[in-house]
């Protein structure tokens, strides 16, 4: 996963084959104070139940230390996946990363 800044938003792109150490990635930046968080998803195509489940922690985590999280680019593939489990809830599907890094900083 690579790791970007972005006018004091953390911004992740998600490897889908490393979702597993995606809270291990973000949990630095809490530690520094960094509460915004944007999980960008442009190189995803497939999630499994064990990526679904470390994305689903690492939100709670960060909401639960008074950040924001979003997530961006998600194909329609994922994002059918993401409404089976109704993560709409959770999370604006919808946003590209302009948009997300807007929802996090506002």
């Amino acid at each position: 996963m690579q790791v970007t800044e972005n006018d004091n938003v953390v911004v992740v792109s998600v490897a889908e084959d490393q979702c597993s150490t995606l809270w291990k990635t973000i949990e630095p930046y809490l530690g520094m104070g960094k509460k915004s968080i944007v999980l960008d998803f442009t190189y995803v195509n497939f999630l499994n139940s064990v990526n679904i489940a470390a994305i689903i922690s690492t939100r709670n985590k960060v909401v639960a230390g008074g950040g924001k999280i979003a997530v961006a680019e998600i194909k329609d593939r994922v994002k059918a996946v993401f409404r089976v489990l109704k993560l709409e809830r959770l999370f604006d599907l919808n946003l590209d990363r302009k948009s997300a890094l807007a929802v996090v900083k506002g």
